[in-house]
């Protein structure tokens, strides 16, 4: 199968781009915040790999064309279909999937169990 890039829709209401994302790690269990003009949390458990890059355009970026969110922006949330990076791991850890977060500061990849938590961060 051919790499493919989806929309991964963890809440129903993305509306707007993120600026930056903001991660924490422990125990294979990875805490991330999508920080924009709201911040979105999500939470995923069995990460068995992670690739995060700063202000670049990706050394490995997945595979275009890309869903977009508006014609200048890609949509934040993505799953990579068909990845080379997560046939690696497959034999060893079973099914994961190939997440891809983007902000316009980061791209955050993983590979993680299917299963994401995700909600909004309460406003202040």
């Amino acid at each position: 199968m051919a790499q493919q890039v989806t929309k991964w829709e963890p809440v129903s209401d993305i509306d707007s781009a993120f600026t930056s994302i903001s991660y924490s790690f422990q125990h294979e269990t990875l805490s991330v915040q999508m920080i924009g003009s709201r911040t979105l949390l999500l939470d995923f458990s069995g990460v068995v790999a992670l690739r995060f890059e700063q202000e670049c355009p990706g050394f490995d970026f997945p595979p275009r064309p890309l869903p977009m969110l508006n014609p200048s922006e890609t949509f934040p949330l993505l799953c990579v279909e068909g990845s080379q990076w997560l046939d690696q791991f497959t034999p060893i850890y079973g099914e994961l999937s190939h997440f891809a977060l983007v902000s316009s500061d980061h791209l955050l990849q993983l590979l993680a169990k299917p299963k994401v938590q995700g909600r909004w961060e309460a406003q202040r």
